[in-house]
């Protein structure tokens, strides 16, 4: 694809840049602001379905938080482990402010919220920066101990 820039607004748009993060080929490193935000971005169902989607097609996602704990937040059996690696990193040494997703030539930037908006960046430049960007922050950042529905807590 060329590069591009695409904006989608809503929950409309939320919806649409996590769907095409399900083209994602192997991984998705993910900045997040708010754990499970699937669930309340989405319907439970859409949310599961999203998830099964993210098993199906063997998409494994990195994920750097400013939460250390989190509740669970998945029925979905195995999604944790089959998908999901977090690590937790101090808003002292990083506050992360917008969900960013990057995958293929693809960075993402949005709000989490009904009324947010949302970017699709194109740009195998862009994706590799931010990737490297991930990568550093992910070597400072903490293993969180995971329990049992995805339950994460920094000890």
């Amino acid at each position: 694809m060329k590069k591009q820039i695409l904006t989608y607004s809503g929950k409309v748009g939320l919806l649409r840049v996590t769907k095409n993060s399900l083209r994602a080929k192997g991984e998705i490193l993910i900045f997040e602001t708010s754990y499970s935000s699937l669930n309340a971005m989405f319907t439970k169902k859409q949310a599961e379905e999203i998830r099964n989607e993210f098993i199906n097609k063997k998409i494994k996602i990195r994920e750097l938080t400013n939460q250390a704990y989190h509740e669970p937040y998945t029925e979905i059996e195995g999604y944790h482990e089959k998908v999901m690696n977090i690590r937790y990193i101090s808003p002292n040494k990083l506050k992360i402010n917008m969900e960013t997703l990057i995958y293929n030539n693809v960075v993402t930037i949005y709000e989490a919220k009904k009324d947010g908006f949302c970017l699709e960046i194109y740009s195998k430049e862009l994706a590799d920066q931010q990737r490297q960007l991930f990568e550093f922050v992910w070597k400072q950042a903490d293993r969180p101990i995971i329990g049992r529905g995805g339950r994460t807590s920094i000890s």
